[in-house]
């Protein structure tokens, strides 16, 4: 028990802070004990147990998750953007992915953050809420899955490696040589511009 006048040293906040320095796949009661200076019995009086630590963690990671504003004039531009943000984020907060990938209604900051910005969409291109709820969540499903399990799209970088037996993979080669132009960046915004063109005209929300 922190004395009066005393800063308490374990917060929410500093947990969230401690667990993203230390990363999820890191994350232990002890390493967050000694992170934040205190002991392990403190931390377990806060959390729980260690999976009450990672969502404590990896829910305040969400909720501070900087999910742009959708400025664009055509939709499609937004999601692309933001998929690109949710890319970033992905890449920035190793192990996140799959927390994004296993909401609950336990959840409350990471599905406050993502509801706001639905509601962000829903707003700026007259969309009805299940519209923009479906929409976005198709389009951010997409992107976490490829940025937590392809490390190939984590590089901005033109891979110069591509397949050599052109005779024996001829479409393979095609499709390489047609992309070989684009970074893996580049490629990752591709693949999310055709989820999102295709969503878009499934629920026939154009704007």
């Amino acid at each position: 028990m922190s004395s009066p006048g005393r800063p308490r040293l374990v917060t929410p906040e500093r947990l969230v802070d401690a667990g993203a320095r230390i990363t999820l796949p890191k994350l232990s009661i002890r390493s967050i004990a000694s992170d934040l200076g205190v002991s392990e019995m403190s931390v377990y009086r806060h959390v729980g147990d260690l999976d009450g630590l990672h969502r404590i963690v990896a829910d305040g990671i969400v909720a501070r998750a900087p999910l742009p504003e959708p400025t664009a004039d055509d939709p499609e531009d937004a999601l692309v953007d933001l998929a690109l943000a949710l890319r970033d984020f992905v890449v920035a907060n190793p192990g996140i992915g799959r927390y994004l990938t296993a909401l609950t209604p336990s959840s409350e900051g990471a599905l406050g953050a993502i509801d706001r910005n639905q509601k962000e969409f829903a707003d700026r291109y007259g969309w009805e809420p299940a519209n923009a709820s479906i929409a976005l969540s198709v389009v951010a499903e997409h992107a976490v899955a490829l940025a937590e399990i392809n490390p190939v799209s984590h590089r901005d970088e033109r891979d110069t490696i591509r397949p050599s037996r052109a005779d024996g993979f001829r479409t393979i080669n095609s499709g390489a040589r047609k992309l070989a132009r684009l970074t893996p960046r580049e490629t990752f915004a591709w693949s999310m511009r055709a989820t999102a063109r295709g969503v878009i005209a499934m629920l026939g929300v154009e704007s």
